[in-house]
């Protein structure tokens, strides 16, 4: 009986012949007895495609794993998923038995990569208690099987469509006076499996795409346009600069000094003993920034804000291609090939998004993930089965940053505190990291009367360029 199931039986009894017998039998779903571990759900094919999981960059089944018991949202240090008190870290990944793990620097809900609910036969989360097989890590195991071809013919089709047009605006865009967040997706894509030749030789192919739109509102602090002049202004009589909205405010939503408020000014060129003026590094930067158009932030009268509309693009593609063998009774092949592209423009997650309009990506983030597994499962006989799986997980990272320069040196500091107003220049290099990690796996279990017994070795290679 499942959780929240209708506990009366509906059965229909057709009248018979006085000869004919009617017997209904049912069982209770035993309690997990087959190993001594391993807590935690399958889910098939059927329950993954249906759920609900459409985000902001595709379909990610891994967002079924917040819906574990023991499963929690908390303090991050690569992806603020924790299950029962282990780091958000502790995550294993693995695609029909290959490491998917993003090695270098891995984190809950990602995979380098990234599977879709069409392709995937079965997902099984283990939360607690790992055997052998699955304990690499402390946290969570997550197993993923893709999908194999039939004897018949089947494929899907499918295209997700998300806009704004069918949105209301957001409350906090109504009071920044801009207007809706632009979130267009796209998602098209399908697959199609079936015989090669029937009975022994089965195909299997997938692939999704996704194009997406996506701003969101963003403040930078800057300079008032009598501070740029190098006229610094300051309320008088033991006061404080206060932005607009706040109490002691000093200026107004327009940044018109308020009635009451005896500003002072102090003008830094005129004061310069040196008479040296403006730096014009600092100043040409300077003069590339708007002027405010918000001024709650900032200190009212030297420095405000300015808010726009940042824009992001996500580019992706995903492939996934399988081939099974029906060697005889008793051996099975089967090769599996993912491999796709995910580039973000402007990407705001590591920094990345536009100082302001018209003035180009801070960071443009590519990926290039490729998973290869070949496997071979022989039973020699009634009560012993082998399974061999060779695998390789290969992804690049490449934070690229447009403007780098290494023989420049960099002065905004409003990276490091985003009170202060920006000098709108990134010329520091972006990180690139290659991981290539190689694996052997050899499984062999064995029945003995009412005992089993389970062998086995799970050997990984890595390299990592940074």
């Amino acid at each position: 009986l499942d959780l929240l199931g209708d506990p009366s039986p509906h059965v229909r009894l057709d009248l018979g012949t006085l000869a004919e017998v009617v017997e209904v039998t049912d069982s209770a779903e035993l309690v997990q007895t087959s190993t001594s571990g391993n807590f935690g759900n399958v889910f098939n094919d059927r329950v993954i495609r249906d759920l609900p999981i459409v985000g902001t960059r595709g379909r990610n089944p891994l967002s079924l794993v917040t819906r574990q018991p023991g499963v929690v949202s908390g303090p991050t240090t690569g992806g603020e998923i924790h299950v029962n008190g282990a780091r958000d870290r502790a995550w294993n990944f693995t695609v029909d038995g290959v490491d998917s793990n993003e090695s270098s620097a891995g984190g809950s809900n990602f995979s380098p990569i990234r599977t879709n609910p069409d392709m995937l036969q079965e997902f099984k989360v283990v939360t607690s208690n790992a055997t052998a097989e699955y304990g690499r890590n402390s946290g969570g195991q997550v197993s993923m099987v893709t999908k194999s071809g039939t004897n018949d013919i089947h494929g899907t089709a499918f295209w997700l469509y998300r806009t704004p047009s069918l949105n209301a605006n957001e409350w906090a865009n109504n009071i920044d006076n801009i207007g809706k967040r632009q979130f267009v997706q796209n998602i098209p894509g399908g697959s199609i499996g079936g015989p090669a030749i029937k009975n022994k030789l089965f195909y299997y192919a997938n692939l999704q795409v996704l194009r997406a739109r996506e701003s969101q509102s963003t403040t930078r602090t800057v300079y008032t346009a009598d501070a740029r002049t190098g006229l610094w202004r300051y309320v008088k009589g033991g006061g404080r600069n206060q932005p607009a909205g706040v109490a002691e405010a000093s200026v107004d939503a327009q940044g018109n000094v308020l009635p009451g408020i005896n500003v002072g000014a102090y003008n830094i060129v005129a004061n310069d003993p040196q008479r040296l003026g403006l730096d014009p590094r600092i100043k040409a930067l300077t003069d590339l920034t708007p002027l405010p158009n918000n001024f709650t932030v900032g200190d009212g009268l030297n420095t405000a804000g300015y808010t726009f509309a940042a824009l992001q693009l996500e580019k992706q593609y995903d492939a996934t291609v399988r081939a099974d063998y029906i060697v005889n009774g008793k051996n099975t092949v089967f090769g599996r090939m993912m491999w796709g592209r995910q580039d973000t423009t402007c990407d705001r997650g590591n920094g990345g998004s536009e100082w302001f309009p018209g003035m180009g990506c801070v960071v443009n983030t590519k990926r290039d993930p490729k998973n290869l597994a070949i496997n071979w499962r022989t039973s020699p006989s009634a009560t012993t089965t082998n399974e061999f799986v060779f695998g390789i997980n290969r992804f690049a990272f490449n934070f690229d940053v447009p403007n780098a320069d290494v023989n420049a040196i960099q002065l905004d500091a409003s990276q490091a505190d985003s009170s202060l107003p920006v000098l709108p220049e990134t010329v520091a290099y972006g990180n690139l990291r290659r991981i290539n990690t190689y694996q052997f796996v050899d499984n062999f279990s064995w029945f003995k009367g009412a005992h089993s017994f389970k062998f086995g070795t799970n050997l990984r290679l890595q390299s990592h360029t940074d």
